[in-house]
C-alpha cells in the first residue's frame, strides 16, 4: 500500500511568514477512529479551503500510535480564521469531530525560522 498516494505537493510559504497565522489542531482519538477523524478533518478542510480566500493550505497528520490526528494550517488573517465559527456549513463539520474524540486548538505566528545547514545535508 502506498501511503503518499492522496498527498500532493503544495507551496508551505505562500504567503510571508511575518502575516501568516497557524493552526494546530490535535485530536485525542478514541480507539479505532484515527481513520474517521481524518476523514471528517478532510471534508472540513474541503469546505474551508473552496469558501475561505484568507486559508492558504492544510496539513492532515496521523500519528504512529494511533492516538492522535494534527490540523496544520496557515492562514492569511486571524479574523477570517476566527469567522469559521459563526458559518453552520463549517459547524456542522467539524462538529462531526465529536464523535472521535476530544480536541484543543491553538493558533500561532512564526517566532523563529531555522533551516537546514549545507553540511548537515551530507550523510553521516
Amino acid at each position: 500500500m502506498n501511503i503518499m498516494s492522496n498527498l500532493t505537493s503544495f507551496d508551505n510559504q505562500s504567503i510571508n511568514d511575518a502575516d501568516a497565522i497557524y493552526l494546530v489542531n490535535v485530536v485525542q482519538v478514541n480507539e479505532g477512529l484515527q481513520d474517521r477523524a481524518i476523514a471528517i478533518l478532510k471534508d472540513t478542510v474541503e469546505y474551508v479551503s473552496e469558501n475561505y480566500p484568507a486559508f492558504r493550505w492544510s496539513r492532515l497528520l496521523k500519528s504512529v500510535d494511533g492516538k492522535t490526528v494534527i490540523n496544520q494550517a496557515q492562514w492569511s488573517s486571524r479574523s477570517a480564521f476566527e469567522k469559521l465559527f459563526s458559518d453552520e456549513d463549517f459547524l456542522s463539520r467539524y462538529s462531526q469531530l465529536k464523535e472521535t474524540g476530544t480536541w484543543e486548538y491553538h493558533l500561532y505566528k512564526v517566532d523563529e525560522y531555522i533551516q537546514l545547514k549545507a553540511s548537515a545535508g551530507e550523510p553521516v
